[in-house]
């Protein structure tokens, strides 16, 4: 593949409706921020050689010119002149990394597949992938956001940012702080106490339930209390102008992350990843991220420790130098 050094945001699709969303988000960021925009489509080796077997006729050359149909089709006539359209041969999540780390993106855009919510756990297989191995940026957009506005980066209204506090805590808000920055959004800092699972105590007598939960609950109060006074003090540090929202609340982690996003009407959920990249036991993508990134009904923007400094997404700052 050839270099393309400069190549800002990468889109990845596979023709499929959810990857149209996709695209059109892609598209709205790259000409938001006036940055270049590659689409890319794999294609499986062993399809590309049964084509040539059968038909005799190119297969990239094919796929080629299939995928500026789909790009004309879902951005407008005359879409795909304007974008870079690339058609690697191999596995899709390895060649989208591959495609990334050639273009040096700064931001790569992915869709989801199926009907969103906790219970049916339904990510895409290529994502998932992507999000295990990537230390970039990546924003997966589901389902869900078909019919609505779907308000993107640089034109959004309200973006939440779920706060767990590790050693990278700091480094989340900003770069939350700057994505809202970027789109003059609030920006809405969530930190949800485990709890609120009152039928774990059922093989206990009731007397003997009823202090475990009153024990427990003390425990959340504080912790609660203690949770307030942190998300304070990050919120001290970014010094936005107004002023994050801050919001505490008790449950189930993802349960609660979602239903926020999905009662605040939020835009954005900026997500960051812990763990190391490609682990076999997907340590890079845990539990409770891997059922934000199901049931979110917003588009997730995960974030590896490893792109979380002022580098990251560099094109953002854009906003500001136009403001």
């Amino acid at each position: 593949m050839e270099d393309a050094a400069g190549m800002s945001i990468l889109c990845a699709v596979d023709f499929s409706r959810a990857s149209a969303l996709a695209l059109v988000a892609a598209d709205r960021i790259a000409t938001t921020f006036q940055q270049p925009l590659t689409v890319v489509t794999v294609a499986d080796p062993l399809l590309a050689a049964a084509e040539r077997m059968h038909s005799g006729s190119e297969p990239l050359a094919l796929l080629a010119e299939s995928l500026g149909d789909f790009v004309d089709e879902t951005l407008g006539p005359g879409a795909a002149s304007r974008h870079r359209l690339l058609v690697p041969v191999g596995e899709p999540s390895g060649e989208i990394l591959a495609t990334a780390g050639a273009v040096d993106a700064q931001l790569v855009i992915l869709a989801t597949r199926g009907a969103s919510g906790v219970s049916k756990f339904v990510f895409g297989s290529i994502a998932e992938r992507v999000l295990r191995k990537s230390t970039r940026p990546v924003l997966v957009v589901p389902p869900a956001v078909e019919g609505g506005p779907m308000r993107t980066l640089g034109a959004m209204q309200e973006v939440l940012a779920p706060i767990a506090f590790h050693d990278h805590v700091l480094d989340d808000v900003k770069l939350a702080h700057r994505v809202a920055k970027a789109s003059h959004a609030r920006l809405r800092l969530l930190h949800v106490v485990p709890g609120g699972d009152a039928g774990r105590w059922t093989v206990l007598r009731p007397s003997m339930a009823a202090q475990m939960e009153e024990q427990l609950g003390g425990a959340r109060a504080s912790a609660m209390e203690a949770a307030q006074v942190a998300l304070e003090q990050l919120a001290d540090a970014v010094r936005g102008t107004p002023a994050p929202t801050l919001e505490i609340a008790e449950g189930p982690v993802a349960d609660q992350i979602a239903e926020m996003a999905d009662r605040a009407d939020v835009d954005l959920v900026v997500l960051g990843l812990r763990g190391v990249p490609g682990l076999l036991d997907g340590a890079r993508v845990g539990s409770v991220a891997y059922r934000v990134l199901c049931a979110s009904p917003a588009p997730v923007l995960a974030v590896p420790h490893e792109a979380r400094g002022k580098a990251a997404m560099a094109f953002l700052g854009a906003a500001d130098a136009r403001s």
